[in-house]
Order: C-alpha cells, then sequence, then structure tokens
C-alpha cells in the first residue's frame, strides 16, 4: 500500500479549481469550479499526490495522519496578492479624524498619511521589521491564507527599499504563507518633492538593481499610479525598467481617479490591476485578451470611504478574471481575506463562488504561480482549507467570525481543530 502524510476524507464537498483561472461569467456553471462530492486528498510532502472519492483515497493510502472532514467544504488555500504588510507604527487616530470628516490632504499636512509609515518603517530595525511580519503572516495562516503577496514601498530610499526586503529573509518556510516579494513604487519621497524627475532615475538605476542583490529578491514590480501619486509616464518608466531588469509587473490603477493608469495594459505586459474604482469600460477587452487580472480590493474601498465602485458588472460580462485581496495597510488593517472575501459579496455583488475563485485560484495566477497554488489537483502544492460548513454558498452568508476549522500550507498543518488522526 502506497505511504502518504496526510489523508483528509469525508469531504463533503471539495472545490478545487483544477483547471485553473476562471472568468467571471463562467461561474454560472458551478461545473467551472471542478467540484467534487464525498471526496479524499493524499498529501505527501509539499504536494498533492492524489484526488479522489473518500472510499478511494481512504482505501489506497496508508497515510501518518488522517483527518476526518465530517461532510463539511474543503477549498484550496487562500491567496492573497495585494498587501502592504511589512510597515511600522500604526494609525488609529488618523481613522478617528477621518470619521470626523478630514481629507486625506488634511491628514497629510498635519504630519500623518504615508509619510508617518515611511518614517516608523525607516527607523525600524530589520528585525523589528521581521517579527512584525512573522506576527501577521501567522494570522493570516489560521485563518486560511496560504500565500501572501508582500509589497516594499514604506522606505521610498534605497537603503530602506533593501532593507524591506532583507526583513522578508527567513520567512518563506513551510507552515507560513508563501511569500512573493514585490517591490514597489509608492509615492515620491518627502526629500524629493521639488525633484521628481531625479527620483525616478534614482529608483530606475538605483532601486531596483539593488533590490535584485538582495538576500530576499522582488519577483514584481509595483507602481501607485493614480492622482497625488506617480502619473502613467512616469509609471511606465518605472514598469518598463524593471520588466528589462528581468521582473514581472503588476499595477496600483485608477483607486483615485482615472488619470489613464490601466491604459498601460495596452501595450505593455502587466499581470494584474489593482484597485480600478475608476476603471473605464474601454480598458476591459485589452485586459480579457491579455488575461491581466482585475485585482479587487473591498476592504480598502471601505477604508477610505469610496463611493465609487469598479465595474464589476462589466467585468463579468466581458469575461475579465477578478481576484479580491485585503490590500492589508497601516490605512486599511484588515489581514483576514475570509472576511474580504465575505464583504465582496456585498459591496461588489460577487456570488460566493466568484468570491471563492477570487481568492484562490483566480489570485494566484494574477501572481503567475506555475498551476501550483490556488487549486486542489494532482501535483499541486498541498495548500487546503476544511470550512466549518458544508457548501461555498455559505460564503457572505454567515460572517464576523473565524469559519475555518483546519489550515494546510504546503503540507504543513497549520491549525486543525478537528482532532487529527482519526
Amino acid at each position: 500500500m502506497p505511504r502518504a502524510d496526510l489523508v483528509i476524507y469525508n469531504i463533503g464537498q471539495l472545490v478545487t479549481f483544477r483547471e485553473g483561472p476562471v472568468p467571471a461569467r463562467l461561474l454560472k456553471d458551478p461545473g467551472a469550479a471542478g467540484i467534487m462530492e464525498n471526496a479524499g486528498i493524499a498529501v505527501r510532502g509539499e504536494r498533492i499526490i492524489e484526488v479522489g472519492s473518500s472510499t478511494e483515497i481512504l482505501s489506497k493510502y496508508e497515510a501518518k495522519e488522517r483527518i476526518n472532514a465530517g461532510g463539511r467544504l474543503v477549498t484550496p488555500g487562500l491567496v492573497d496578492s495585494h498587501t502592504h504588510l511589512l510597515f511600522a507604527g500604526s494609525r488609529e487616530d488618523e481613522f478617528e479624524l477621518k470619521l470626523q470628516g478630514y481629507s486625506y490632504q488634511e491628514i497629510l499636512a498635519r504630519g500623518g498619511g504615508i509619510y508617518r509609515t515611511v518614517k516608523a518603517t525607516r527607523s525600524a530595525s530589520v528585525e523589528e521589521l521581521r517579527r512584525l511580519a512573522l506576527e501577521r503572516l501567522l494570522l493570516m495562516a489560521r485563518h486560511g491564507t496560504t500565500v501572501v503577496e508582500v509589497k516594499t514601498g514604506y522606505g521610498l530610499l534605497p537603503e530602506y527599499e533593501v532593507k524591506m526586503l532583507e526583513a522578508l529573509r527567513g520567512l518563506d518556510s513551510p507552515g507560513l504563507p508563501r511569500i512573493i516579494p514585490t517591490l514597489l513604487a509608492h509615492v515620491i519621497p518627502e526629500e524629493y518633492m521639488e525633484r521628481r524627475g531625479d527620483y525616478i532615475e534614482l529608483f530606475i538605476k538605483e532601486i531596483i538593481p539593488r533590490s535584485l542583490k538582495a538576500s530576499v529578491k522582488p519577483r514584481y514590480i509595483d507602481v501607485f499610479c493614480d492622482k497625488g501619486a506617480f502619473t502613467p509616464e512616469e509609471t511606465r518608466r518605472i514598469i518598463e525598467a524593471g520588466i528589462r531588469a528581468g521582473l514581472r509587473a503588476r499595477l496600483h490603477a485608477e483607486e483615485l481617479a482615472y488619470i489613464g493608469c490601466s491604459d498601460l495594459v495596452r501595450d505593455l505586459d502587466i499581470d494584474s490591476l489593482d484597485h480600478l474604482e475608476h476603471l473605464p469600460p474601454g480598458n476591459i477587452p485589452p485586459m480579457v485578451e491579455k488575461r491581466t487580472v482585475a485585482n479587487l480590493l473591498p476592504t480598502s474601498m471601505l477604508s477610505v470611504f469610496s463611493e465609487k465602485k469598479p465595474p464589476v458588472r462589466e467585468l463579468r460580462e466581458k469575461g475579465a478574471i477578478i481576484a479580491v485581496s485585503t490590500d492589508y495597510n497601516p490605512n486599511s488593517m484588515n489581514p483576514i481575506l475570509q472576511s474580504t472575501m465575505d464583504i465582496s459579496t456585498y459591496l461588489l455583488g460577487l456570488a460566493p463562488l466568484e468570491a471563492l475563485a477570487a481568492a484562490t485560484v483566480n489570485a494566484s495566477w494574477s501572481l503567475r504561480l506555475d498551476d501550483c497554488h490556488g487549486r486542489i489537483a494532482e501535483g499541486a502544492c498541498a495548500d487546503i482549507v476544511v470550512w466549518e460548513h458544508p457548501s461555498y454558498k455559505w460564503i457572505g452568508y454567515e460572517w464576523g467570525h473565524d469559519k475555518t476549522l483546519t489550515v494546510i500550507a504546503r503540507g504543513v498543518i497549520v491549525k486543525d481543530e478537528l482532532g487529527g488522526i482519526s
């Protein structure tokens, strides 16, 4: 009898997404999700070795550990494809100011906003940043997140951006979420306010090359392209430089206003356009053609009190690939992706199965993770969540608490409230 390290059996409903990213319009047919009933999963090391009926898996494999799902829902681990979790300090007083009606510009003038976080992050040691990141990653893992994209962008100057990457060293290991590092051009530093052109040159000629020599190298280049941040032309220069250096590209676009940032998808290879509250519908067809993901951030919309929403209906009708992410940052302190999934059903109108795809297989595709994460299939990474409910239809229906019972990240049981061997 072949051996497995872990067998999960008696799965009531298994959502596999085995065929890869799912355009939103296809989710009208649940068959696109690869749903199985009475299923089982066998795991060896960090990989899934077989998916089949519960009876088949139990009879075929001798396992070190067995988990009885008890007829519950099992899905791929969650993939948080847009976070700024690496920062020091907090800005809880600014939340109160926002509720009192202060604008972001007024808060910035009082010494707050992103530059306050920049000061705190620059002052923190590598060890302190690593400790904070580890605490946040463990919290995310316990709530079902098994892959996390982590951006720089609170250092702004070369030495501090490299420090942020160095703080991630040692954190990408089994039992923790897989980390996807991203080098972010966030805003113009205060030191360069009157010398924008010089900062663009600094980013291209020094920050990008130095980041690639760090012990943890970025996979992505990203730019906050929006009103008050970087212009489309500045963004193009930085993105093109990153691509020349071997990085893949993703982009903050059209959150605060439409200034032409999403137009760049027409002639640049960009894996993900994020935010998109002001996305013009005319830019959806090139996104669909290039399979560029529309990465939507509903909890971020709440944190900035935005009344504008991404064009979800048009994205769905045209067959775009939709992801959702937390945008975890000191201005939007939500590290829990399952909460973002739930909120997306109410705020964005995503159906429960759309929200699940958006936080798993589609988010994985936005990071181009080679079909390993976000899926349940032979050969895929053993990132698996057992939920307390019997069906995906409970996503959004009941919310406000942690609904995960068992979380497995790359074959390691991070959390198990089902009792392990049975």
